[in-house]
């Protein structure tokens, strides 16, 4: 059976999307009970995350820089997300929109940055606009396959960091709109960015998946409850599907479970609401050439608007609305 994941060797056996069999007012109530943790979090916001400056280091003409953020939960009280800026002379990277790339599982943000921003210099060195790359930390210990969310019991919070403190931290004294924000992700990566953009298109305009899936797949029983079930499947959100531009890329010889023919079934969801879909399936497999060749893509598809806006005051994301319906190979990665 193939694997999945940044280091291989973990067999995953195939699943089926979640159906939602909640009726639409228990759903909805639900959700909002599932978020009421996170939406005051997120009033909290006047006291800002901790943040420490671990290192910072030329890495490919650009600087890279390790900062270490506080979280709200109980495993990883302090998580780590690694920021590339472009070497672009000449242009304040203030101005820059910044793309949050997340990593599969089991993986890392280094494995991610040695595919990733080689290309990223090829790009901008060839005329696309460039970015600050943000490669956020979303491992977990109770639920080690932590999906990018949070934990029924809290003991993984990995989205609401993400979404509050980690995007603080990056963005500084000017917080990005929607409209300078992406998030994009590779195999696990893939589904956390995928679920966590429905959950915030408040938050981001783009989302891209490299390899990812669109339903449940709780290894580690981390979502207890059908309501949590229904939060964690990406088909609850069609509506917010509207509101984001999409890239999905698979590969033909990628046969990962449960990632295989993913990209196909999503797409066809979103054709059939008239969302804009660009859909990529090269030659290849499950690895990290495949992440580097989409990330180059990506570059090109990617649409930021002219001029910066001015600086908006970060703020909670609003609450999400489910509306019921029917890994590769190792790169060598930087030194930390």
């Amino acid at each position: 059976m193939a694997t999945r994941g940044d280091s291989g060797g973990f067999a995953r056996p195939a699943l089926s999307p979640l159906s939602s069999t909640l009726p639409k007012i228990l759903l909805a109530l639900s959700v909002i009970a599932l978020l009421l943790p996170t939406i005051f979090l997120g009033g909290a916001k006047a006291n800002p995350p901790s943040v420490a400056t671990v290192s910072t280091k030329k890495y490919l003409s650009g600087t890279l820089v390790d900062l270490r953020v506080s979280s709200p939960e109980v495993d990883y009280p302090m998580r780590d997300i690694f920021t590339w800026t472009p070497p672009i002379s000449n242009q304040d990277p203030s101005t820059f929109p910044v793309v949050y790339f997340l990593h599969g599982w089991p993986g890392s943000p280094s494995s991610m940055i040695a595919s990733v921003t080689p290309q990223l210099v090829k790009a901008f060195q060839s005329g696309a606009k460039p970015f600050i790359a943000a490669f956020p930390d979303g491992n977990a210990k109770t639920h080690f396959d932590s999906e990018w969310a949070d934990s029924s019991d809290s003991k993984a919070m990995v989205e609401t960091w993400l979404t509050t403190n980690a995007i603080t931290a990056v963005e500084g004294s000017r917080i990005r709109t929607r409209s300078e924000r992406a998030i994009v992700g590779f195999s696990m990566g893939g589904y956390g960015a995928s679920i966590i953009a429905l959950h915030h298109p408040d938050l981001f305009s783009q989302v891209s998946t490299f390899a990812g899936y669109f339903l449940v797949d709780d290894l580690t029983s981390a979502f207890k409850g059908s309501a949590k079930l229904n939060f964690q499947n990406p088909s609850n959100f069609m509506s917010a599907a509207k509101q984001l531009r999409w890239y999905l890329a698979e590969a033909k010889d990628d046969y990962t479970q449960p990632i295989h023919g993913e990209m196909a079934r999503w797409s066809k969801k979103l054709v059939a609401l008239k969302i804009p879909v660009t859909t990529h399936s090269p030659t290849g497999g499950h690895s990290f050439i495949f992440v580097g060749n989409e990330a180059l893509l990506l570059t090109t598809w990617l649409k930021w608007p002219p001029l910066p806006t001015p600086s908006a005051t970060p703020a909670a994301s609003s609450t999400p609305t489910a509306a019921p319906t029917s890994p590769e190979g190792q790169p060598t990665p930087p030194s930390p």
